[in-house]
């Protein structure tokens, strides 16, 4: 076990351009976890397919090409693992590689412990792969012990390198956590990410929440990011998001679609950004949020942003955020289902959606019931 540098909270997912002070969306602070850390590697003693190998690391010690990809939460989400001493070793796709099954990451959030985790991934040239991290708690007393947990990850894909990264969160408890993301892309490499996070709820710590970064670098000409991101926070749950796709080749694309739904007391900040950097000529971005709220109590906050550098680029952005209408609950009721019906098959349905990325047909299956069970 290690101790993380005794602050109460660091400042994390910074906007790229700083909007008016009195919204509060600039920037959160992120909760530290109390007394010792416990380091996990997701990528110990796994198997894998042949073309894939691990190299140990720690975070403190990542060579330089790694460490510099940055992320959406930004410097000081790093330096909280590397203050712990953490492990950081690297899944490594050798060149050529078309892995033939995903690689699945189960993490355990331990009940009344802190623990932190970090998995980088680097796929050489022509390389692909699919990889699942699902996020558990092995028990419901995590609310109880007010645990911590906190994964940093890092992609790098080399040139026309293919990488699909699911992340599930599904802890089913009040806890505070982090999920941190940087990737970077050479020339006509492609990323896609999917992320589900389930049961965002919180509890009456101050800040106690969920918080959650990505910042895709598409450095190299023609490459690619697509981002499709559900969640669900109820209670007095917080999910606060700092989402980016930083264009700095010719000819990248990102798509990034954002659906959740937000009930009882729930708060939630979206930021995405698409920053088009001087020399992305031909450059085209999407980002697309709808938010379902089910309670009056729920707080939403979009920050759409869209920085240009460059002339000869298409940036596109939009947000629908309302209740569900009276005539969804009118036609499901000539259906035969009640108003409560209604509204859990709809949540359901979204979150589904985008467990259908999930590459692995058990888990899948798992995930989707999870949903059906926790999240009525």
């Amino acid at each position: 076990m290690s101790a993380v540098e005794q602050m109460k909270s660091v400042p994390v997912n910074r906007l790229p351009m700083p909007t008016y002070r009195f919204l509060k969306v600039n920037e959160a602070e992120l909760p530290l976890p109390e007394g010792a850390v416990t380091c996990k590697d997701p990528l110990a003693g796994i198997d894998l397919p042949e073309g894939l190998r691990v190299t140990a690391g720690t975070f403190a010690g990542m060579e330089e090409a790694l460490r510099e990809i940055p992320t959406g939460m930004g410097e000081e989400a790093d330096r909280i693992f590397a203050q712990a001493g953490c492990p950081a070793s690297v899944l490594s796709v050798q060149a050529g590689v078309q892995a033939a099954e995903p690689v699945i990451l189960p993490v355990t959030a331990t009940v009344g412990v802190s623990s932190l985790a970090a998995v980088t991934v680097r796929a050489e040239e022509d390389a692909a792969l699919e990889i699942v991290i699902d996020l558990t708690c092995d028990a419901a007393g995590c609310a109880a012990a007010r645990s911590f947990f906190g994964m940093s990850l890092r992609i790098l894909a080399g040139d026309r390198a293919r990488v699909k990264l699911v992340v599930i969160r599904r802890f089913g408890a009040p806890m505070s956590d982090l999920i941190d993301l940087g990737i970077r892309c050479g020339e006509d490499a492609a990323v896609e990410y999917s992320a589900l996070s389930l049961g965002v709820r919180g509890g009456s710590k101050a800040g106690a929440g969920s918080f959650q970064g990505v910042l895709a670098t598409l450095a190299g000409d023609r490459s690619s990011f697509i981002d499709h991101t559900g969640y669900y926070a109820g209670g007095h749950g917080l999910l606060d998001m700092n989402i980016i796709a930083d264009h700095r080749g010719r000819d990248t694309r990102s798509d990034m679609i954002f659906r959740g739904v937000l009930d009882d007391h729930a708060k939630k900040i979206w930021r995405g950004t698409l920053d088009f950097k001087s020399g992305a000529a031909g450059s085209a971005g999407n980002e697309q949020e709808d938010t379902l709220m089910l309670s009056p109590g729920v707080h939403n906050s979009s920050v759409p942003l869209i920085l240009c550098g460059e002339e000869d680029v298409d940036g596109r952005h939009g947000a629908t955020i309302g209740q569900l209408s009276d005539e969804i609950l009118f036609y499901m009721s000539s259906r035969g289902y009640t108003a409560e019906e209604a509204r859990r098959l709809i949540v359901q349905a979204r979150l589904k959606s985008v467990a259908r990325e999930i590459p692995d047909a058990k888990l899948r299956w798992e995930v989707e019931q999870w949903i059906e069970r926790e999240i009525a």
